[in-house]
C-alpha cells in the first residue's frame, strides 16, 4: 500500500527547471525530461557549456522551443532572482531541480579554504537561493497544481565521505532541508524527494581530485567500496530521479548501500510505503549489528594507514 498518491501523472507539456544543468546528472535529467515531453530550463554559470549542452539535445532530436538556457551562478542570489523569475515568465515551473554541486578531496586541515567555502556555497547556499526565489512562485499555482522539488544530495548525505568532510556536511544539510520543506509545503501540493545517488560518472568525479591523494583513495575505496568502473551512470540517476519525482517520494536510493542507509537515517519520516517500512523494521537491528563490525574495520583500516606515515 502506498502512502499518498503519485505527485505528477505525467511530464508531458511540463517544465522542468535545472540548476547545474549544463553537464552531468543535470544534463541526463534534462535529456530524460524531454524524452518524455516536458520544456525544460538549464540554469548555469558558463554561457559556453550552456551552448554545448543545447547543442546536444538538439542533436537528440529535441525541437529548440522546448529549452531554454539561463547563465547564472546559484551562490549569487541576486543573478538567480532574475534568471528564475524569467524561467516562470517563459513557463511556470512544474518541477524545480536544485542540482548545482562542488566537490574537492582532501583532509579538513590539509584543503584550501576557498575550495570549502566554494563546497558550502555551491551545495547548500545555491540551493536555499533556488529555493527562496522559486518556491514563491509554485505557491502562486498550488494547490491546484501538483508541483515537485528535488534536492539533489548524495550517499554521503546518509553517510561521510572520507577525506571530504564539508561535502559531507552540505549533503547532510539538504537532508535536513528537504525534511523540513516536506512539512512546511504540505499545504501547498508541493512535493519534495531528496535524491540519494553513489558515485556517478560526471566530470565533477573527474575535477574533485578523488584519484590524486593514494593515501585519502586507499581509505575511500576501502570504507566505499569506490571502484571507478562501477560508477553509477547519470542516465541512470537521472531515470529514478525523475520517476520518484512523478511518484512523490521523499527519500530516493537505488543501490543496496542506499537501502542500509536510508533504513539507519530516514529519521521521523516515515517510509513512502509500509512495505518498505517492513523491510527496514526487520533489516535494522542484523544491519545495526553489521555496522558495528564494519565500523571497526573502517577504524583499523584508517588507523593502520596513519601509523605507516613517516
Amino acid at each position: 500500500m502506498k502512502i499518498g498518491s503519485p505527485c505528477l501523472q505525467s511530464l508531458e507539456g511540463k517544465h522542468v527547471l535545472i540548476t547545474g544543468g549544463s553537464s552531468g546528472i543535470g544534463l541526463a535529467i534534462a535529456k530524460e525530461a524531454l524524452s518524455q515531453g516536458a520544456f525544460v530550463t538549464l540554469v548555469a554559470r558558463s554561457s559556453t557549456k550552456l551552448e554545448k549542452a543545447e547543442q546536444t539535445l538538439v542533436k537528440d532530436g529535441v525541437t529548440k522551443h522546448k529549452i531554454s538556457t539561463k547563465v547564472a551562478d546559484v551562490c549569487v542570489y541576486e543573478t538567480m532572482a532574475k534568471a528564475i523569475k524569467e524561467c516562470f515568465e517563459w513557463r511556470a515551473v512544474d518541477v524545480l531541480v536544485c542540482n548545482a554541486a562542488a566537490a574537492t578531496i582532501a583532509l579538513m586541515d590539509e584543503g584550501r579554504i576557498e575550495d570549502l567555502h566554494a563546497m558550502i556555497q555551491t551545495n547548500l547556499t545555491g540551493a536555499v537561493n533556488t529555493l527562496h526565489v522559486g518556491i514563491p512562485l509554485m505557491k502562486k499555482r498550488s494547490p491546484q497544481t501538483p508541483m515537485s522539488i528535488v534536492l539533489m544530495s548524495s550517499l554521503s548525505g546518509l553517510a561521510v565521505l572520507y577525506g571530504n568532510a564539508v561535502y559531507t556536511a552540505t549533503k547532510h544539510a539538504l537532508k535536513g532541508l528537504g525534511e523540513t520543506l516536506k512539512l512546511e509545503l504540505m499545504p501547498y501540493n508541493i512535493r519534495i524527494s531528496v535524491v540519494f545517488p553513489g558515485f556517478v560518472e560526471t566530470p565533477m568525479l573527474d575535477y574533485c581530485g578523488i584519484e590524486d591523494d593514494k593515501d585519502i583513495l586507499h581509505i575511500v575505496k576501502t570504507t566505499t567500496m569506490y571502484n571507478r568502473s562501477q560508477s553509477e551512470k547519470p542516465e541512470h540517476v537521472a531515470k529514478y530521479t525523475l520517476e520518484a519525482t512523478k511518484n512523490g517520494t521523499f527519500l530516493v536510493t537505488r543501490q543496496f548501500s542506499g537501502l542500509v542507509l536510508s533504513t539507519f537515517s530516514r529519521g521521523p519520516m516515515p517510509a513512502e510505503s509500509f512495505g518498505r517500512a517492513f523491510v527496514e523494521l526487520i533489516l535494522f537491528i542484523p544491519m545495526r549489528l553489521f555496522s558495528f563490525l564494519a565500523a571497526c574495520y573502517v577504524y583499523y583500516v584508517i588507523k593502520y594507514r596513519n601509523n605507516k606515515k613517516p
